[in-house]
């Protein structure tokens, strides 16, 4: 998703006053603390800021996805139109980022698709190919789409989308809020996908203040076109206040680590806060006892069970191990190479947006997960 950029045309110091008495109301609302006996724990390793700008005459930026095969990593960046896959190589040693080096680019070519916003990619898991994400262009009236490409980056396969996916349904999605993230399943038999906020009718976007900001992610067997099953899933609210009138929370990506429990990323931008309007959260979550949501039509007076969740890493406590003391925009997470402890490392990355609104980096975060019991 792409931030919004704003003149400095706004009374800032009016917005700071109306800022300190919102803080006076919202004394009373909750965010998730950090749950130390999770059965999953994440432990910051490393950081590393790519400075290589392009790679064969292609500008290196946008990168909202990311996954690795065991033996290179995929990046896919975020254009509307003919959005870049790029094959990486990433050195870890000494739990450290030695480095990221591009060896080769492809473009992603659909002939019946013009409009993309690509944010997600997987390897497929038999032969080769990418499954990739896109959020369309809803004001545009082009639906967003989960799609099957070969290793040239020709699209082989849609996924049909569930009719509250659709633009044309009355609980349709969000403008640059629909497929952020995709995860393969556990047994690799199908996959999930996760809309970024909630759909028209579904709730709110998340606020300032507690409101339910539910999305639903979805599962898709591999055998079948058709989504079978279905969970919804309650956003945070806005910590940080806008200086400017612009505040999101939203869902970047998942990853399935075991049988019944995925991370979700849920990434806060507040406008006003020049490069540090960033927070990074990564939830913990539990499928054991959710309940299908697939055939609901909207979640209006909705009292089913939504998807437990516990937050297991919040980039304010990293901050000041972060090279230019801020998370940027991260919007991808991959697992990466074991360790040598024998514990799975994690990979996220962030998407600059292109530099199109200010200084903002190619980061790669290192995270090791671990197990305790």
């Amino acid at each position: 998703m792409r931030i919004k950029q704003f003149t400095k045309s706004y009374n800032v110091q009016l917005l700071n006053v109306v800022a300190f008495f919102m803080i006076l109301n919202l004394t009373s609302c909750k965010t998730a603390k950090l749950n130390t006996s999770a059965p999953y724990q994440v432990k910051f390793l490393d950081e590393f800021i790519l400075k290589q700008k392009s790679f064969k005459n292609t500008e290196i930026g946008g990168l909202s996805g990311i996954d690795y095969n065991g033996e290179y990593f995929v990046l896919i960046s975020d254009q509307s139109t003919n959005p870049d896959i790029f094959q990486v190589e990433i050195r870890i040693k000494n739990q450290k980022i030695q480095s990221v080096e591009f060896k080769d680019v492809k473009t992603l070519t659909c002939d019946d698709i013009k409009r993309f916003d690509t944010e997600s990619i997987r390897f497929l898991p038999k032969g080769s190919g990418y499954l990739i994400s896109t959020e369309g262009s809803i004001n545009s009236n082009i639906n967003a789409q989960i799609l099957e490409v070969n290793d040239q980056g020709q699209c082989q396969k849609k996924y049909d989308l569930p009719k509250h996916f659709d633009l044309d349904y009355s609980n349709k999605p969000r403008h640059n809020g629909v497929f952020e993230g995709l995860s393969l399943d556990y047994n690799k038999q199908g996959f999930w996908v996760v809309n970024e906020v909630p759909l028209q009718e579904d709730g709110r976007k998340p606020k300032l203040y507690n409101s339910f900001s539910p999305v639903r992610i979805t599962h898709y067997n591999f055998d079948n076109s058709q989504p079978d099953i279905q969970y919804s899933y309650d956003l945070e609210r806005l910590i940080k206040i806008p200086f400017l009138p612009f505040g999101l929370n939203g869902a970047t990506e998942i990853l399935q680590i075991d049988r019944t429990h995925i991370l979700l990323i849920e990434r806060s931008f507040s406008a006003g806060h020049g490069s540090k309007g960033n927070r990074v959260k990564l939830f913990l979550i539990d499928m054991s006892s959710a309940e299908n949501t697939l055939n609901k039509t909207n979640f209006k007076n909705y009292k089913g069970k939504s998807l437990s969740k516990t937050l297991i890493f919040d980039s304010k406590k990293i901050k000041n191990k972060l090279e230019f003391g801020f998370i940027d925009n991260i919007e991808g997470i991959s697992f990466g190479s074991d360790l040598p402890n024998g514990n799975k490392s994690l990979i996220l990355i962030s998407d600059n947006n292109f530099n199109a609104i200010g200084k903002q980096l190619n980061q790669f975060i290192l995270l090791e997960l671990i197990k305790p019991y």
